[in-house]
């Protein structure tokens, strides 16, 4: 399906949503309709989706309108905090699953548990792991806006060139690809050739995923003490340390922005990052592939990434419905699969299949 007939599909599923599955009607008290402010931080290469879902959703019906609003997200984690304490924040909120508990424990965020019962949407067509993030004490307080795994990104020219056929599956043969795919050469820092960008900061964390691959990690899982220095943790510190410090597989203190822009250069061999990057990979022409995150000693693991939409506490009954009506627009198959094809993300739809997916290999992938 083109992305035009996806728009098309998920006008009309919003105006079903809406109406009672029957064409939309118009406003019939002639009243004005009800202003949701909504705001997020998506100024990535995803904005353009976000803002064209929103204008699809607003033209679909005339009962409800989506007023959004885009900020930097240093801008928007600053300000959005107070101003919903204040009660001068938006109606919605787009929150990580790891900023969403501080907010519901001040009571600015509504749970949301009668927007599943009332049949709107069937939870279990959403990704379960979104709906447990967004649970706290027993009540759900959020509709999945965007849900995915880090994958590692591969340069297959990259490869090819090192006589190597394909991604590494284990974790171990990633250590050893990065070695031979690392041309490095000392005070050449701006031209070197690395096997694999590894960020420490301001990035979907690498580190996680080498750490628990091999039994190690930052905490325990009841979350009740640091398992950092455990034997396992220091085992693959010290294992990756020394191949970034003796073997040079990756410039020392990257941050994400670092790592994503050595990939787009073609100046690292692999990345382990989430989908939003592949827009900016393709547009610099790099020969890339999507796979698995390899498999360590201790099993696969991925660092998970879920944002989510969230109700003010304030919100009056109108703007309450008037939200519940726009997740599930957010959240209908047609629109969930426009937002995948059109990004590269995984959809928010369990029953979204590869084959509607055919047109975006990096979202099939995810």
């Amino acid at each position: 399906m083109h992305s035009k007939d996806l728009l098309l599909a998920a006008t009309t599923a919003a105006a079903l949503i809406l109406s009672g599955c029957s064409a939309a009607q118009p406003n019939s008290s002639g009243d004005a309709p009800v202003t949701i402010t909504f705001w997020n931080s998506y100024t990535g290469p995803d904005r353009a989706v976000v803002e064209r879902l929103v204008d699809d959703f607003n033209e679909s019906q005339d009962e409800v309108a989506i007023d959004m609003t885009i900020q930097p997200f240093d801008v928007y984690s600053q300000k959005l905090l107070p101003a919903m304490s204040a009660g001068e924040g938006p109606t919605i909120a787009a929150l990580d699953a790891s900023q969403f508990p501080q907010y519901a424990e001040l009571g600015v965020i509504s749970p949301i548990d009668d927007f599943y019962e009332s049949g709107a949407i069937d939870p279990d067509t959403l990704p379960q792991a979104s709906l447990e993030a967004t649970t706290l004490d027993g009540e759900m307080y959020g509709s999945p806006m965007i849900a995915t795994n880090t994958m590692l990104y591969w340069n297959k020219d990259l490869f090819a060139a090192a006589g190597i056929d394909g991604p590494p599956a284990t974790m171990d043969d990633m250590a050893e690809a990065a070695v031979s795919l690392t041309k490095y050469q000392e005070g050449a820092e701006t031209t070197n050739t690395y096997g694999i960008a590894i960020p420490d900061r301001e990035a979907t964390s690498s580190w996680g995923v080498l750490l628990w691959a091999d039994g190690g990690g930052f905490v325990s899982d009841d979350k009740t003490e640091s398992i950092f220095a455990s034997k396992e943790s220091v085992a693959t510190m010290t294992k990756w340390n020394d191949l970034i410090q003796k073997q040079h597989i990756s410039p020392v203190g990257l941050n994400g922005v670092d790592g994503d822009s050595l990939f787009g250069a073609g100046r690292a061999a692999m990345l382990m990052n989430g989908p939003w990057a592949s827009a900016a990979f393709e547009e610099a022409g790099i020969n890339f592939g999507v796979a698995p995150t390899p498999e360590g000693s201790d099993g696969q693991f991925a660092a998970a990434v879920s944002s989510n939409m969230h109700l003010a506490a304030d919100a009056t009954d109108a703007e309450r419905q008037g939200a519940y009506d726009f997740f599930a627009f957010w959240n209908s198959k047609e629109a969930s699969t426009y937002y995948a094809v059109e990004t590269g993300f995984p959809p928010t739809r369990t029953d979204v299949t590869v084959e509607d997916l055919e047109s975006n290999p990096t979202s099939q992938a995810f």
